[in-house]
């Protein structure tokens, strides 16, 4: 097999997945805002960046139970669609467009980047990534993140686990995508699409694509977020979970400022 390059995701890379991004993804934050909150509050964080925002399911969930909380993300489509439903739900809320490797928002209690969206960096650029919510953070801020476990993608057939195939009726419009990924060595996971949407009996469009990801060991995590001042209180399942290296499918990293 050809080997894969990955290449840090351009701004633009979300705009195709924006306008239906949440009927495929909403349902599953679920669990890990559940378990953000926990650790929020464990840690007495008031203030909360989240820097990979999208469509904004952290910024809701957390700005509902108190929390003062500001959305950046890169990427515009997905920040339009949410401060639309920042005024659906009369929410003063605020949004802002951003790259994680250089965004200056404030100093805050926590920073979030949430459901694999460090994946889209290379690992020089996550360093940098890293480095740049560190001076976004007050002393002793937390940094929460997650991203898939490498360990757990190389054993066994893991990797077919991440087979998909979702369809979501909205109106008359059906919506179906399918997918399939291949993991290599050097953590360069590669997903193919085969998206179809189809508007009442009209002909489905279909359109196919690929996206790579920049996946890690729980280890090397570690390491990078110590060469990047921080010191790691916690590695885990993202719903809180005892991490295991070849069972658990994403790893969530609680690091704290140093």
């Amino acid at each position: 097999m050809k080997a894969v390059t990955h290449q840090s995701a351009k701004p633009s890379h979300y705009n195709k997945g924006a306008e239906h991004y949440d009927e495929f993804n909403e349902e599953k934050s679920k669990a890990i805002n559940e378990f953000i909150e926990s650790i929020l509050k464990k840690y007495k964080a008031k203030s909360v960046v989240d820097l990979t925002c999208g469509t904004g399911s952290q910024v809701f969930w957390l700005a509902k139970r108190g929390f003062e909380i500001i959305g950046s993300d890169i990427n515009t489509k997905m920040l339009q669609v949410a401060k639309n439903k920042a005024l659906d739900k009369k929410l003063n809320l605020k949004f802002i467009k951003g790259d994680m490797r250089a965004a200056q928002l404030g100093e805050f209690d926590a920073a979030i980047t949430i459901f694999n969206a460090v994946g889209h960096l290379t690992k020089d650029d996550f360093e940098k990534a890293m480095r740049n919510i560190h001076s976004n953070l007050k002393p002793n801020g937390l940094y929460i993140f997650d991203i898939f476990n490498l360990d757990y993608l190389l054993h066994a057939n893991n990797i077919t686990k991440l087979t998909i195939d979702w369809q979501e009726i909205t109106g008359n419009t059906k919506i179906r995508d399918i997918q399939y990924s291949t993991i290599d060595e050097a953590g360069t996971l590669a997903s193919y699409t085969t998206h179809y949407e189809q508007r009442g009996s009209s002909k489905p469009k279909i359109t196919k694509s690929s996206q790579t990801l920049q996946v890690y060991t729980a280890g090397q995590l570690k390491d990078m977020l110590h060469r990047s001042g921080f010191k790691v209180v916690r590695q885990c399942d993202v719903d809180g979970s005892r991490l295991s290296k070849n069972k658990t499918e994403r790893i969530l990293m609680i690091a704290k400022k140093v």
